[in-house]
């Protein structure tokens, strides 16, 4: 082997290093968003240069963002334009505001929830209560707001 072939990194290699499965290289691949440098001939061992380990990063980076292999092989690609690509990032954005606002409503709920039950008597004999009664006070509990329920729809019509 020459130098250069010394510093290629085997599959297995890069995805331990880059904490992704093998499985999912090979899915990278088919996708062709990551492309080994070289494959054996004779073995068929796949070999990626170390900057594709960067590479591996920005993908799972991406999809922790919540984009899907087909839109990150399009970025990685360089098919889409500068404004192609900031309207997909511009998207990713809004859904990610969306599911923030969708648990601070929960988080709201909960403490919602937590107060009538700690205002209730009913909850100091929780434990004695039958599951039939059990069920209805805790449905009577979770009951969700009509003012929460008002905002929550305000806030998505105006998305």
């Amino acid at each position: 082997m020459n130098s250069k072939e010394e510093k290629l990194l085997k599959i297995g290699e890069l995805a331990k290093l880059s904490g992704v499965s093998v499985k999912a290289l090979h899915v990278y691949e088919k996708k062709d968003i990551i492309k080994p440098v070289k494959i054996d001939e004779n073995t068929g061992y796949r070999y990626y240069s170390p900057d594709q380990f960067r590479l591996v990063e920005a993908l799972i980076e991406l999809q922790d963002m919540g984009f899907t292999l087909d839109e990150i092989s399009r970025i990685l690609s360089g098919k889409c334009s500068k404004d192609e690509v900031s309207s997909m990032f511009d998207e990713k954005k809004t859904l990610l505001q969306e599911r923030i606002w969708k648990l601070e409503a929960k988080i709201k709920e909960l403490s919602i929830i937590k107060d009538r039950m700690n205002e209730g008597k009913e909850s100091d004999r929780i434990k004695e209560m039958t599951d039939e009664e059990r069920a209805a006070f805790l449905a009577k509990l979770v009951v969700i707001n009509e003012e929460g329920v008002r905002q929550f729809l305000s806030e998505i019509l105006w998305l």
